[in-house]
């Protein structure tokens, strides 16, 4: 029996989905939210899964998800070997789920990114028509293949080579400042804040590089030289997060930056409650371990770790620029075809990647999957759509009940009730 999600109040949910963190940053994200209608969809996952009627498309085998699959959850990074990769980059939303939980998401983020980089109604769907045969032509071939500058072509082998020329330092010198011979992070207000003054934080986030001194083998990369809140992402934005500078190489133009983000329970799975889950140690398990089994390799020093008794997912920071800027193909339509119909792919590829595993449907499953897409793939394009309108109506209630200050939201987050707009 295919599961329903269960639709409720755009405003409720999101209160519901945001409810305990932290009020400024969620003032932050709400008025991101409220100006656009695809930060809107990044920032609210779980009221997307919670709209969607999967009872009413076609079967799709349950497999491991990312549970938040959009454009922008797409990146390079580097891997532990040093090696550049692009593929999924956030496994926060992770689950056990059908396909279509993540299909759809995908294909109606390109419907609802469409109109910020100049197309037309008619240019998006074509183009989400073309990357819907791309992932049902992968998943049919049922052979999980990797992007990296030797095995990726266009906009995203471009990429791909010009991360793998590009030197830590010139990602330091963005984050960071030399004083007196040290460096430190530098606190903008923006992508930064500082630790509370009480040391305790500090105290805790020194023990878990200690801690991956010891799981690496590395007793001295992992030295702390400094420490800040880090501010970043969308749906994630509001929980804590932190940047530690670490020794690295060498002091002080060879340091590194290690990122933690606290893991918060999958709206995902919780938006379809009839699907058992596998239970986990905690959360950021969760999230460590289906990206592992998903990622050709993952980012490096990816870790689930305990500080403070809270799960946190660890890894080296990677820079956010390392992803594929569509605004500038909009006007090259192959090349953003062929861009597209590449993502799509890579996100058949990690669902490849855990066919067979704890529970996930069989390899035969997928390549059945993927030839009834090829054959009938109106539905989930229509579906696709569907996605892309019920974002834009809840997109409209939440900006309308930001802008009259809406008390469930200014209730949450740290701002002037007479301050929006």
């Amino acid at each position: 029996m295919t599961p329903r999600s269960v639709a409720r109040d755009p405003v409720d949910a999101i209160v519901a989905l945001n409810r305990g963190r932290d009020p400024a940053l969620l003032a932050r994200k709400f008025e991101a939210m409220a100006a656009d209608r695809f930060a809107f969809l990044r920032g609210s996952a779980g009221l997307a899964h919670a709209q969607l009627d999967l009872a009413a498309l076609p079967p799709s085998p349950v497999a491991w998800v990312c549970g938040d699959l959009h454009l922008n959850n797409f990146g390079c990074f580097r891997g532990l070997n040093r090696l550049v990769y692009f593929d999924l980059n956030d496994f926060d939303e992770a689950a056990r789920l059908p396909v279509a939980i993540d299909l759809l998401r995908l294909l109606g983020s390109i419907l609802t990114a469409a109109p910020g980089i100049g197309l037309i109604r008619e240019e998006a769907e074509a183009l989400a028509s073309d990357a819907l045969i791309r992932y049902a032509e992968a998943m049919a071939r049922a052979k999980a293949f990797w992007l990296e500058p030797e095995t990726a072509r266009g906009p995203i082998r471009l990429l791909l080579e010009q991360v793998s020329t590009r030197r830590r330092r010139d990602l330091l010198e963005r984050r960071t400042e030399v004083r007196r011979g040290r460096r430190v992070i530098v606190i903008d207000g923006q992508r930064t804040l500082p630790l509370p003054p009480d040391g305790a934080l500090r105290d805790q986030l020194a023990d878990a590089l200690r801690s991956l001194s010891h799981l690496y083998e590395s007793p001295e990369y992992f030295l702390p030289r400094d420490f800040a809140r880090r501010v970043a992402g969308m749906g994630s934005l509001g929980l804590p997060r932190y940047v530690a500078l670490v020794r690295g190489r060498a002091d002080p133009d060879r340091n590194a930056l290690i990122d933690f983000k606290l893991a918060a329970p999958s709206s995902a799975s919780a938006a379809l409650p009839g699907l058992p889950q596998v239970t986990w140690v905690d959360e950021a398990q969760r999230v460590v371990t289906v990206q592992d089994i998903c990622q050709a390799a993952c980012p490096a020093y990816l870790t689930a770790m305990s500080i403070g008794g809270r799960p946190f997912i660890v890894r080296e920071l990677q820079p956010v620029e390392d992803r594929i800027a569509l605004d500038r193909l909009a006007r090259q339509p192959k090349r953003l075809a062929d861009t597209l119909g590449s993502v799509t792919e890579v996100a058949a590829y990690a669902q490849l990647r855990g066919a067979g595993r704890m529970g996930s449907a069989s390899p035969d499953a997928m390549i059945e999957f993927g030839f009834e897409l090829m054959s009938h793939p109106r539905p989930w394009l229509d579906a696709a759509c569907e996605v892309d309108s019920k974002n834009a109506t809840a997109h409209r209630a939440f900006r309308a009940a930001w802008r009259r200050r809406d008390p469930r939201l200014i209730g949450l987050s740290k701002v002037d009730a007479r301050s929006t707009r």
